[in-house]
């Protein structure tokens, strides 16, 4: 019968109700009372010799504040890219401030600037952010910042976390120090011009099983090189790159910073080898906690961030009593020498090896 009232309606041309689908929801749900977090916006902030200084900071007042040093080549909102462990971040109160580095993201490039204007930059950003002391995590080629940043700050450093972090070895060779800076920047073109070519895993690495990785980190590339017209400027990579060989570590007072020192390094990283972790227990006169991880590369930052987050708000300890995060029967715990049958981290890592 219906069937035979639609023919007869479109024969005369007739409209056709559409059949209404119902609610995706029996009811109206609560309303929200603010606006979701998106990301901590860019701030700025008047810096020395005219600069303007750009930071992120996601700015949970009482929590543990951790100055968040990202990798070469990255702005400072590459600590999104730690977004995928957001829920634990926030129940262990670690609050996340990251202060743009020459040349990249929203900061204008001066060939000039040195590793210690950069540590003058955070001491600036962290007292207009009224933080007396805060601990420090370096990714990759972010160590020699956060060596810089200690020396000239012991007494405010709570700790130092160094992620498959360089120390003074210099990244990629020897060429590169005495490369011409113009030759080196037509070298780098081709990667800085494409984040996606950049910010390339290989197929083995942990971080394809977190969902929306590798998007979230071409974002970081385009930010990082392209967000306010730069148009893939490859300059200031070549300035960081060769920054590194002028990073002079053996001349910082180091010995005089105190506080523990947390390192994270796979043996089978071609990029920033294991020997950096003993260079950093070597240079640093503060209680040492190594964490190695056998067969792992250049991602161990992403993969094992779960426990330098709590290596982070100090539950895990240091020296003999220190306690590793791991998976056992199903649940997550925090051990002092597991077994080797253990898996390391949060479980959701066992369905992801």
């Amino acid at each position: 019968m219906i069937a035979r009232a639609a023919m007869i309606a479109l024969a005369l041309g007739l409209a056709i109700p559409a059949q209404a689908e119902p609610p995706s929801v029996a009811a109206l749900p609560p309303m929200p009372t603010r606006f979701d977090a998106i990301g901590p916006a860019m701030q700025a902030l008047p810096g020395a010799q005219g600069r303007t200084l750009h930071f992120a900071d996601t700015g949970e007042a009482g929590w543990r504040p951790v100055l968040y040093i990202g990798g070469t080549g990255t702005s400072a909102r590459a600590m999104l890219m730690t977004g995928y462990l957001e829920t634990l971040r926030r129940r262990l109160h670690i609050r996340l401030i990251s202060v743009e580095r020459n040349g990249f993201g929203d900061a204008a490039f001066d060939p000039g600037w040195t590793l210690a204007d950069y540590a003058g930059d955070v001491r600036a950003v962290i007292d207009h952010l009224g933080v007396a002391r805060f601990a420090v995590v370096a990714i990759s080629g972010g160590g020699p910042y956060a060596a810089h940043v200690a020396a000239a700050m012991p007494d405010r450093i709570i700790a130092l976390h160094f992620a498959a972090a360089l120390a003074d070895v210099t990244a990629g060779g020897t060429e590169r120090c005495a490369a011409p800076p113009e030759v080196l920047a037509k070298a780098l073109a081709p990667t800085v011009d494409n984040p996606q070519s950049w910010w390339a895993f290989p197929a083995n690495s942990p971080t394809h099983a977190i969902p929306g990785f590798s998007d979230r980190a071409y974002d970081e590339g385009a930010r990082a090189f392209f967000i306010r017209g730069q148009m893939g400027d490859a300059r200031p990579e070549a300035a960081e790159m060769q920054r590194y060989c002028a990073a002079h570590l053996a001349d910082l007072p180091l010995r005089s910073v105190t506080a523990p020192v947390f390192t994270y390094y796979g043996t089978a990283d071609p990029l920033v080898p294991p020997a950096n972790a003993a260079r950093w227990h070597a240079l640093l006169g503060g209680p040492a906690m190594a964490r190695s991880y056998p067969g792992e590369a250049h991602d161990v930052q992403y993969r094992h961030w779960d426990q330098v987050l709590i290596d982070l708000s100090g539950l895990a300890g240091t020296g003999p009593t220190a306690r590793t995060l791991v998976c056992s029967g199903g649940r997550a715990r925090l051990v002092r020498n597991p077994a080797a049958k253990s898996g390391i981290g949060l479980c959701l890592w066992q369905k992801h090896p």
